[in-house]
C-alpha cells in the first residue's frame, strides 16, 4: 500500500519513499511547525483487524513513553487506511550492522563504549517493563560521536502478538541473536535482551556472533543446546577473563545470566583491562552517555528482505521458525534420553588455568532438577559461590577464584552434606608490583547475593544466599518498592566463609510489579551508606 507524496499523517507530511523492510515500508516526512524531519514506518506486516490494532496501540503507547538518549524517539503513531504506522526520529546515517563487515572486530574501548550505551538504554526500558526482543547490530543506529541508539523497540512483540500477514523476511526475532527461551517459545523477559547484548558484545570483539555459517534450524538448535566457542579462541588477543564474562551472558537459562546489562558491561570492561571481573549486583537502571539534541541523527532503517531469484518461490516466513522450534524441542527430548536424566553429575570449568582473583565459567549437567548447593575448593575447604540448577538439571555460572589461592585444586559441586562432581583447575598467583601494598582483608570481599526466584508471588517463600561478605560484619535484608523499604530480615551474622542464607516470606502488603531486594552491611548505631547496600531487581506476582 503506497503512500503518495504530500499525504498528511497528523502533523507530518510524507515527502519521499526511503525503503522497504521486513515489517513494511519507510518514508521520510516533515513537521512544518517544528521544522523537523521524521521517519514514517508503515507496518504492513500487521493485519488490519480490530484486535491487532488495539494491541498495536497499547504497545505503541508503551514505547512512545520512553525518553532516553540511547533509544530512538517515537513521536507519534496512528493508522492510514486501516494500516498502523509509527513516526520516529529520522537519522540519515547508518546502523552498526552497516559498519560491521564479516570478520571485523572493534578496538576494546570502542566496543565497550557502544555496549555501555546499549546497556543503559536496555536497563532503562526494562525498568519500565519494556523488552526489545530483537537486539542486533542492524537495530543499533549510530549518532553523534558514534553514540548507539536502539531502534525498533517492541516491533518483534507486535509480530508475535498480532495477526501477521505472510510477508517475506518477517520473523519474531533474528536467529543469530535469539535467546534460548525465544527459540523454545517460552516467556520472554529482560534476560532475553541481555543474552542478545552478550551476542553483540561477542561479535564486536571476535568479528562474528557465537553461532554462524549454519542454516536457521541449526542456529536455533545451537542457541538451546550448544556451548559457544570461547571468545579468546576466536580472537587470541582477548584476555581469558573475557570468556567468563561473555559466557555468563550467554547462559542457557535466563536466571543464570547477568542481573543487568550494566553489570555485564562493567565486568567486561574490567576483564579487558586485565582486572578481576567477578559478578556484582548493580542497579537495574544505569546512567547513559548524553546525546546532544543538536546531534546529527541517524537513519532508522528497517531490515530488508533479500530479493528472490526470478521464478523462484519465496519460503513462508513464520512456518520455518515454528517447525524449527518443534525440531529443537524433539531434539532436546532425544538429548535428554541419550544423556540419561539419572546419569552421574558432570562439571567443567573454563578456562582450566586461571589467575587468582579472576572469574571462570562453570557448567554442569545431570544435577537434580532445581538443586541448590555450593561451589567449593576441595583442598581448602572453601565455599566460593552458591548455585541453583535449572529444571533440566543443568548449571551455567560465573565463579570468582579467591585472590589468595594458587596451585592445582579441585573445584567441587556440593549439596546435602556431600560433593557430587569435581573439575581440576590450575591457579596462577596474582601478580602485584613490589611497591603495591598488600590489600587489607576488606578489599578481598565482593558482596553479592542470589535469589531463588526473581518473579516471586506475594506471600510466597524465597531463599536468598549471600556470598563475598565480611565475616566480621552483619547484614540486613529488605524489599524496596515505590520509595519505601520493608524489612525482611533483622541484623544477622555472616558465616566465617563470607556467606549467609535467609528464607523469607514476600509480604502481601506489597503490590504486584517492580521491586528490589536490598541486602545491606550492618553496623550498630550507623546507617548503611550507598556502598554498603546491594540490590537485585525482582518482579512481584499476584
Amino acid at each position: 500500500m503506497p503512500i503518495e507524496e504530500g499525504t498528511r499523517l497528523g502533523a507530518y507530511e510524507v515527502q519521499e519513499f526511503v525503503g522497504r523492510g521486513a515489517m513494511g515500508v519507510v518514508y521520510k516526512a516533515w513537521h512544518e511547525a517544528l521544522a523537523r524531519p521524521a521517519a514514517v514506518k508503515v507496518l504492513q506486516a500487521l493485519a488490519p483487524d480490530a484486535d491487532a490494532t488495539a494491541r498495536f496501540r497499547r504497545e505503541a503507547q508503551s514505547i512512545a513513553q520512553m525518553r532516553h538518549p540511547n533509544i530512538l524517539n517515537v513521536f507519534d503513531f496512528g493508522d492510514f487506511e486501516g494500516v498502523p504506522y509509527m513516526i520516529v526520529e529520522f537519522v540519515p546515517g547508518g546502523s552498526l550492522g552497516d559498519r560491521l563487515k564479516a570478520g571485523t572486530t572493534l578496538e576494546p574501548r570502542a566496543a565497550t563504549a557502544l555496549l555501555r550505551g546499549l546497556a543503559a538504554g536496555l536497563d532503562y526500558a526494562h525498568g519500565l517493563g519494556v523488552v526489545h526482543r530483537d537486539v542486533k547490530p542492524a537495530n543499533v543506529l549510530l549518532g553523534r560521536d558514534d553514540a548507539p541508539i536502539l531502534a525498533d523497540f517492541g516491533l518483534a512483540k507486535l509480530l508475535q502478538s498480532a495477526s501477521v500477514k505472510s510477508m517475506t523476511g518477517v520473523t519474531t526475532g533474528t536467529p543469530a541473536y535469539m535467546a534460548p527461551e525465544q527459540v523454545k517459545g517460552s516467556a520472554v523477559g529482560p534476560a532475553a535482551d541481555r543474552y542478545a547484548l552478550a551476542v553483540v558484545g561477542y561479535e564486536l570483539l571476535t568479528g562474528a556472533p557465537p553461532f554462524t555459517g549454519e542454516g536457521v534450524l541449526e542456529l536455533l538448535y545451537a542457541h538451546v543446546h550448544r556451548e559457544p566457542p570461547l571468545p579468546s579462541e576466536r580472537n587470541p588477543e582477548l584476555p581469558h577473563a573475557v570468556d567468563a564474562v561473555l559466557l555468563h551472558g550467554l547462559a542457557k537459562e535466563p536466571e543464570a545470566r547477568w542481573e543487568s546489562c550494566r553489570e555485564m558491561v562493567d565486568a567486561l570492561e574490567k576483564a579487558l583491562a586485565g582486572e578481576p571481573a567477578a559478578p556484582a549486583v548493580a542497579p537495574a537502571v544505569a546512567p547513559a552517555p548524553v546525546r546532544s539534541p543538536a546531534a546529527a541523527p541517524v537513519e532508522a532503517t528497517m531490515v530488508m528482505a533479500p530479493p528472490a531469484a526470478p521464478g523462484s518461490r519465496r519460503p513462508w516466513p513464520v512456518v520455518p521458525l515454528a517447525v524449527g522450534a518443534v525440531i529443537v524441542l524433539v531434539a532436546a527430548a532425544l538429548l535428554l534420553i541419550l544423556r540419561g536424566v539419572a546419569g552421574q553429575p558432570t562439571l567443567t570449568a573454563s578456562p582450566s588455568t586461571v589467575t587468582a582473583g579472576a572469574t571462570i565459567h562453570v557448567t554442569a549437567h545431570n544435577l537434580p532438577a532445581n538443586q541448590q548447593g555450593t561451589v567449593a575448593i576441595a583442598s581448602a575447604p572453601q565455599q566460593i559461590a552458591t548455585f541453583k540448577a535449572d529444571a533440566k538439571g543443568d548449571l551455567d555460572l560465573a565463579v570468582r577464584i579467591p585472590a589468595d589461592l594458587s596451585g592445582r585444586h579441585d573445584l567441587e559441586l556440593c549439596w546435602s552434606s556431600a560433593c557430587h562432581a569435581s573439575a581440576s583447575i590450575s591457579v596462577l598467583p596474582e601478580h602485584r608490583a613490589a611497591s603495591t601494598p598488600t590489600p587489607s582483608p576488606a578489599h578481598l570481599f565482593n558482596p553479592a547475593f542470589l535469589v531463588s526466584s526473581t518473579a516471586p508471588k506475594l506471600g510466597s517463600t524465597i531463599r536468598v544466599d549471600g556470598h563475598g561478605y565480611d565475616p566480621q560484619r552483619q547484614y540486613t535484608l529488605g524489599v524496596a518498592q515505590a520509595g519505601k523499604e520493608t524489612a525482611l530480615q533483622p541484623p544477622a551474622k555472616v558465616e566465617p566463609n563470607g556467606t549467609w542464607s535467609a528464607t523469607v516470606t514476600v509480604p502481601t502488603s506489597l503490590q504486584p510489579g517492580n521491586a528490589e531486594l536490598v541486602a545491606c552491611i550492618f553496623s550498630p548505631g550507623q546507617q548503611p551508606g550507598a556502598d554498603d547496600c546491594f540490590h537485585q531487581q525482582i518482579q512481584l506476582q499476584k
